[in-house]
């Protein structure tokens, strides 16, 4: 597998203030490996697996800022619900009885293996007419892999997610099919082709993706699992039909115990009485607008739009600015 040293590009790992400068996409790799975390962002716990999740939130830079955000989260940062959390809907699976999330999370690596896979993810995607954010789970996917298919926004064409069925039906893949249906126009089929290419070289050549609805219309999830083995007759009728009651486990865990941490607030929440000052702010920060550039448009200062914002993420019960523009994007419909 391929080094744990890539940190994610600069547009997705700038200071959620957005002071940071932007870096450039022709850099393949940053200066550094350690990841820069933003101000108030809480570090996972220290475990090998926590050494390589990305644990920020992160902020669009220019060309990717206007068309969608990508929110990471760990299963650290569910942590461990506790027992009154599971009581409305008891979950289909074993996720729910585990003590802490180190232990959930030694559980789900080993369930994986015994399936037959050797890498899992688990992507949440909110689209609107106007704006697209992701939510990505990075405890069972490698950081190397996460920063190269964003940085060259291969989410954008991956022919995995465009096959599969919206209504859950698990739709099996093999790099050698992907290769074989590859369209002839020319540049969509060289990008495709450079994404089957890092597909084979990191050992993902085969797998198993499932895509499930959300209770909002315009949310839904892509669970990916990949194995290093190439000839897909491994993926039996046994191994399907086990790693979709996995895939279900795992979807419902994380519906139910993250909505706080991916920024997604109970419709409760949404409805907030906002000032015609924290409206406008509000307005502004969910178009993109940088913290100075608020400051000059409204007639503020910079301590009062450090201000309004920290009251924002208090009313709408968010812990930084990008789960804050995730919730505010329904509250300003």
């Amino acid at each position: 597998m391929e080094h744990e040293c890539d940190t994610l590009p600069q547009w997705l790992t700038g200071s959620p203030q957005g002071e940071a400068g932007h870096a450039s996409a022709a850099h393949p790799r940053a200066a550094s490996a350690q990841p820069a975390y933003p101000a108030g962002a809480r570090h996972a716990a220290q475990s090998a697996h926590a050494a390589e999740a990305v644990k920020m939130s992160p902020r669009a830079a220019n060309g990717a800022g206007r068309s969608g955000f990508l929110t990471l989260f760990t299963e650290e940062e569910i942590g461990t619900p506790s027992p009154a959390a599971g009581r409305a809907a008891p979950l289909i699976g074993p996720l729910g009885r585990f003590g802490s999330a180190q232990d959930r999370m030694e559980f789900v690596r080993r369930r994986i293996r015994q399936l037959g896979f050797d890498s899992f993810s688990y992507t949440a995607t909110r689209t609107s007419s106007h704006h697209k954010t992701m939510f990505v789970l990075t405890s069972y996917e490698s950081q190397a892999w996460l920063t190269r298919y964003f940085r060259e926004r291969y989410f954008e064409l991956d022919p995995r997610v465009a096959l599969a069925s919206p209504t859950g039906m698990p739709f099996l893949w093999n790099t050698a099919d992907l290769r074989a249906d590859l369209p002839r126009a020319q540049l969509r089929s060289e990008r495709l082709a450079a994404l089957i290419d890092m597909l084979e070289a990191t050992d993902r050549k085969s797998g198993i993706l499932t895509q499930m609805p959300l209770p909002e219309p315009e949310l839904s999830a892509s669970l990916c699992f990949n194995s290093e083995i190439g000839n897909p007759r491994w993926m039996t009728e046994s191994i399907v039909a086990e790693t979709l009651m996995f895939a279900h486990s795992i979807h419902e865990f994380i519906w139910m115990h993250a909505k706080s941490v991916i920024g997604i607030a109970p419709a409760q929440q949404q409805r907030v009485a906002l000032s015609k000052l924290q409206h406008a702010v509000l307005k502004a920060v969910v178009q993109g607008q940088r913290d100075k550039e608020i400051a000059y448009f409204l007639g503020l200062s910079p301590h009062n739009v450090d201000y309004h914002l920290r009251r924002l993420r208090q009313l709408f019960n968010v812990r930084n600015r990008v789960q804050l523009i995730n919730v505010a994007q329904a509250y300003l419909l």
